[in-house]
């Protein structure tokens, strides 16, 4: 068991209403006794619906001790925290207290929940923590395995289950814990200390057998890491960091995904294997290809059928990203924090940026297109610039047939 002192503090956060279905007070009983049971303490807003019930949880684990369940108050009274909280903290900020609690904890697990848990969710990303999600419902089923912006390499976790909230807890204990300080902008001070050596000889070492004879030549390197080939084998490395890490479970989730629509002989995005080690590292078969410009609407209509088949979404869709194989499918190579399961709302928008990149990955303002209909229905935009004569009207139209083709071979 870890050192009292040295037990990490997992927030647990989502509905404070106090008419949750019996689904949901079943899941914060069990995710609040699990994170007890791995040797962490819980913190919570000390309040009802939720807070309440993984409080209650806490208290049920073998591993309890009186101290282990702690409650941010956003009021001045004690008396108003739920039962169960053993250290009961008023503060008097109201719904600022959602940045003590994000600021207290080491970790955040997100059950469910509307604008409270999406804002504790925006302070958690701000501030470096760890952010896992679990459940049917609210705010975090459309920032499934999102990067929410450039500051961090990592993405918002997908749980599954109990048992891949267990591998959650356990790999926090293997990280280190750097104290947050304060707010930088998206993608200041993230410099990668790592030589292209450095991960060349990684590869050697790890990958003897598959590079045995080969020379590396690098194809790419990105914010996220270094793609190399070695004959046969395509190699990224992502760069060293706590947060990084994190990205094992979800992606071999997803690798798991392609590799059980495997029946099928076009697969969307390679089917890759992932290695965690020193550095996490996925590779997977060399194919002939030659970039992919824009255009082609049956090949992209293909590849998001495929996409549908696979169980496998994307959040970033760019021409860039893309390669045209030998058989004329398209396959998305860059394959990181941007890859997550599927879900009908992130397909719903892989497609409109899919639609976007076919007629529109040329245009200037094709970056601002994109951003618009992450919040909006239609495409505005599009018809706001220069070099595009199409009326709204006629880009919906022509988006709801590529749409309606689409779904036809999903079916």
């Amino acid at each position: 068991m870890t050192e009292p002192s040295q037990r990490l503090l997992i927030a647990v956060v989502g509905s404070a209403s106090n008419s949750l279905p019996e689904s949901q007070k079943q899941l914060a009983l069990e995710v609040g006794q699990q994170v007890v049971d791995s040797g962490c303490r819980l913190i919570c807003g000390g309040m009802g619906g939720v807070m309440m019930y993984a409080a209650q949880g806490a208290h049920q684990s073998a591993h309890y001790c009186p101290g282990d369940v702690i409650g941010v108050l956003p009021s001045y009274q004690k008396t108003e925290a739920n039962p169960f909280i053993d250290i009961a903290l008023p503060t008097g900020l109201g719904v600022a207290r959602n940045a003590v609690l994000m600021a207290a904890c080491d970790a955040v697990v997100a059950l469910d929940g509307g604008s409270g848990t999406l804002s504790e969710i925006a302070l958690a990303w701000q501030m470096q923590k760890p952010i896992a999600c679990i459940g049917d419902q609210g705010w975090h089923q459309r920032l499934n395995s999102l990067t929410l912006d450039q500051r961090r390499d990592d993405t918002i976790c997908v749980l599954d289950s109990l048992a891949e909230l267990q591998q959650f807890l356990s790999q926090l204990h293997d990280r280190e814990h750097r104290a947050y300080s304060g707010i930088q902008l998206s993608g200041v001070g993230r410099k990668p200390s790592e030589s292209l050596r450095t991960l060349e000889h990684y590869l050697e070492q790890s990958f003897s057998e598959q590079c045995h004879d080969y020379t590396f030549e690098l194809l790419g390197q990105g914010s996220e890491g270094v793609v190399f080939t070695c004959g046969p084998t395509i190699f990224k490395v992502f760069y060293r960091s706590d947060f990084t890490m994190l990205l094992f479970t979800h992606l071999s989730q997803i690798s798991q995904r392609l590799k059980a629509a495997a029946s099928h002989d076009y697969s969307p995005v390679p089917r890759f294997d992932v290695h965690k080690g020193e550095y996490l590292v996925v590779s997977y078969p060399r194919f002939e290809s030659v970039p992919y410009r824009g255009g082609e609407q049956p090949c992209m209509v293909n590849f998001l059928r495929a996409m549908h088949r696979a169980g496998v979404c994307l959040s970033n869709v760019k021409a860039e990203n893309f390669r045209t194989d030998a058989n004329g499918n398209l396959v998305f190579i860059d394959i990181g924090r941007d890859l997550m399961p599927f879900s009908d709302v992130m397909f719903l928008s892989m497609c409109k940026r899919a639609f976007l990149t076919v007629y529109f990955s040329q245009h200037p303002a094709f970056k601002t297109m994109c951003s618009y209909t992450n919040d909006h229905e239609g495409f505005m935009p599009v018809t706001d610039h220069d070099g595009n004569d199409l009326s709204a009207e006629q880009v919906m139209n022509l988006f709801g047939g590529f749409y309606q083709e689409v779904r036809r071979g999903c079916e």
